[in-house]
């Protein structure tokens, strides 16, 4: 089996985040996603975010109609600070030995990807799946200036041509501050949102 690491703060989820694994599980991609919360996200060091147990609940909440969508708490076990992509992967392959791990990024993360961890061996040993973000445009020239010929054409052999999903939990945080409206959160999580005091 396939499985699709989709790594993020998810602060909170939205329905752009479970669309996104509705659609790519549609196309075939991949035959599992795996929502792995952030512990200790190195790019938002010192940055306010939920603690994690209430991001793990409203993930729940998220994917709970969805039996080929799963959550792993993994970040919290491993207590790895900071909790880089390639460490976690590494821990994921003993959880599960008999299944192929993927990299589910989208395409401002693929675009500033040299600049991860061991980001070669983030490529040389798994399968990138990126998606489209608005405003980033993944070409051969602008991966020139950080990848090898080869590396390119593995990145690119699995860039995905499908709809944009331009939901940001930023911009779900600020319409819950501002009382605004909105259709990208699920009504059960802004309840729990609500219940818990959360973005207010």
């Amino acid at each position: 089996m396939r499985i699709a690491f989709f790594g993020g703060t998810f602060d909170p989820p939205h329905t752009g985040h479970l669309e996104l694994a509705r659609h790519i599980l549609k196309q075939g991609k991949t035959d599992r996603i795996l929502f792995v919360p952030a512990c200790d996200p190195p790019h938002k060091l010192g940055q306010k975010i939920s603690s994690f147990a209430d991001r793990c609940a409203m993930l729940e909440l998220l994917v709970a109609d969805d039996p080929d969508i799963i959550i792993s708490n993994i970040e919290r076990r491993a207590a790895l600070k900071p909790s880089y992509s390639v460490k976690i992967l590494k821990l994921l392959e003993k959880e599960f030995p008999d299944d192929t791990l993927q990299l589910l990024i989208g395409g401002d993360s693929l675009e500033a990807l040299h600049t991860w961890h061991k980001a070669k061996e983030l490529v040389a040993r798994y399968e990138i799946i990126c998606y489209p973000r608005k405003g980033y445009e993944v070409d051969r020239e602008s991966l020139l200036k950080h990848w090898t010929a080869k590396e390119i054409n593995i990145l690119l052999r699995t860039v995905l041509q499908m709809p944009f999903f331009d939901i940001s939990s930023t911009s779900v945080r600020n319409n819950i501050k501002d009382k605004t409206v909105t259709k990208n959160i699920k009504t059960n999580i802004l309840k729990y949102i609500k219940d818990k005091g959360l973005y207010l």
